[in-house]
């Protein structure tokens, strides 16, 4: 026999998702959403700040959102420190460089650079370092003879080879205390996420942050 409480439950439950989430969402949305909402409640997390508030009225999730990010960052960093122990790479971009030029046959230095999302001064010094080191090195080049392409060289690919599964560690070393269904579904948001603000990257006439929130 079906249980009318928990049937009960169930529709205020939907009414609420309805309502405050998504007017035509899907059964797997909503089963998500259930998910989320109640993995909140078991979940141990630290307290960072104290009782005094730098406004009153606080857009709580907004604001959490980007401190956590912030603080991700720094523990990824810390451990890919650790990563690139021995090696020649120093940062971050370096590796993310050396995964992209890898998966292509050559690209133009800008093309690089825009895919790492990255300012172009900031990506500029990231292939110079690199062709110091000779782990990039020029391409033959295109038809336009401003283009300056690149490829990995050969010790490049070797050093990538050699710090993937240090890569691999950091990967499952921030993976952390999520189940294989949280880590799937943090990934899928993620990469939600990247494609939106790689978007808005593109966008070179904005001056202005707010400008940013505006929808097309």
């Amino acid at each position: 026999m079906i249980r009318k409480d928990l049937l009960i439950q169930i529709a205020e439950e939907l009414e609420d998702y309805c309502t405050n989430e998504s007017a035509d969402g899907t059964l797997t949305d909503f089963l998500k959403y259930m998910y989320l909402k109640n993995s909140i409640g078991i979940t141990q997390t630290r307290k960072v700040g104290g009782e005094h508030a730098i406004v009153t009225e606080r857009d709580v999730p907004a604001e959490d959102l980007g401190k956590l990010l912030l603080m991700m960052n720094r523990y990824a960093k810390h451990y890919i420190k650790l990563a690139f122990d021995g090696t020649h790479l120093q940062s971050p971009e370096d590796f993310t460089f050396l995964m992209v030029l890898f998966s292509y046959d050559k690209l133009l230095q800008t093309e690089l650079i825009r895919k790492n999302a990255v300012e172009k001064a900031s990506g500029t010094e990231v292939i110079r370092r690199l062709m110091r080191l000779g782990l990039i090195e020029e391409a033959p080049k295109v038809s336009d003879k401003r283009a300056k392409p690149i490829c990995i060289s050969n010790a490049g690919r070797a050093e990538l080879f050699k710090v993937l599964p240090k890569m691999k560690t950091v990967g499952n070393i921030l993976i952390g205390n999520l189940s294989n269904e949280e880590r799937d579904l943090l990934i899928i948001l993620l990469a939600k996420l990247d494609h939106h603000h790689h978007t808005l990257m593109d966008k070179k006439d904005v001056t202005d942050l707010e400008q940013y929130l505006k929808k097309d």
